[in-house]
């Protein structure tokens, strides 16, 4: 029989991440043969394999490889090589909440068959550093920036049931998490001419193919070690926009800002975060609502994420010229 939900794992020298995060699915309360997860190794130099497959025992783990260091390469392999019925990608940071994940989030999925997918929420580890604290506040783990420019779960929620909120979508309202679960079947014919799998076009995606319906379940979540410092940060930003936003600009189904229409909000933010003084009464202002210094960093959290795209602009029309 196979397995109902897989879980994709691009993963490359990830052996001090890969292990919390396999742990977190192997002690998840369903069966183990409901799920299968599926590790997809760039060649790692150092054990990650070898923690990958001390994990065979415990779940029904397959390692595949991945020549390309490419993440939403390897999201696609995984996907194409998926026996399950629901699909997921999850980096080998990010681990599980509760042992009630997988459960709770297949749940929406099965009781109602007009849902698509359903959104994972980000959760706070007070384990973790002030940057990854700081936007995992933020239910989509979103930068301020990307706050400012896109919707939120509240702007799509349609009813809130006792196990999760229906929500519903439209080609105006899609909001910018690509982690979600959703029917594997409902984007076959999207995924097969595309060398990556985009997770946050997967939304926009299904709401083209006149799939409204989603689910969001806040009793549970993901956490996500996203960043250790600036510098992550900004190779993060430029990198997003190398691999993945610019060589797919044409085609893209979802893009978080209109440049055409959203110029006034453009400059708004940049007035925002340049006065320095605004963003940092901001950042008292949370520091004090959820009791946690870490959003003393958004002032500069906000001007390098600001600025790494802004950069990644510039040297992208200088590599056209």
């Amino acid at each position: 029989m196979n397995p109902k939900f897989t879980i994709v794992i691009p993963a490359f020298n990830e052996e001090e991440d890969i292990k919390g995060c396999l742990e977190s699915i192997a002690i998840q309360d369903v069966p183990k043969s409901s799920f299968e997860v599926i590790v997809v190794d760039n060649y790692s130099t150092d054990n990650t394999i070898k923690v990958a497959e001390n994990f065979k025992k415990r779940i029904n783990i397959r390692l595949l490889k991945n020549k390309i260091k490419d993440a939403e390469v390897s999201k696609k392999i995984g996907f194409e090589n998926a026996k399950g019925e629901f699909f997921m990608y999850m980096d080998a940071d990010m681990r599980f909440a509760d042992k009630q994940f997988i459960k709770k989030m297949l749940l929406p999925l099965k009781l109602d068959k007009r849902i698509a997918g359903n959104f994972v929420k980000f959760k706070v580890n007070p384990s973790h550093p002030p940057l990854t604290r700081t936007l995992s506040y933020d239910i989509f783990q979103r930068d301020p920036i990307f706050e400012f420019f896109t919707i939120g779960i509240e702007d799509i929620v349609e009813k809130k049931n006792k196990d999760f909120w229906l929500c519903k979508c439209d080609h105006m309202h899609v909001p910018p998490q690509g982690l979600m679960i959703y029917r594997r079947k409902l984007i076959f014919d999207y995924i097969k001419d595309k060398p990556q799998l985009i997770d946050n076009e997967i939304p926009a995606v299904l709401v083209e193919k006149g799939h409204h319906y989603f689910a969001f379940v806040p009793s549970t979540g993901m956490e996500h070690l996203l960043l250790r410092s600036l510098k992550e940060l900004w190779k993060k930003r430029i990198r997003n926009l190398q691999r993945t936003y610019y060589p797919n600009v044409q085609t893209r189904k979802f893009k978080w800002i209109n440049w055409k229409k959203d110029w006034p909000k453009v400059i708004l933010w940049m007035l925002y975060t340049n006065s320095l003084f605004l963003p940092a009464l901001t950042a008292i202002y949370k520091s004090l609502k959820y009791k946690d210094r870490c959003f003393l960093n958004e002032p500069m959290l906000n001007l390098a994420s600001t600025y790494a795209i802004i950069f990644g602009i510039l040297t992208n029309r200088k590599r056209k010229k």
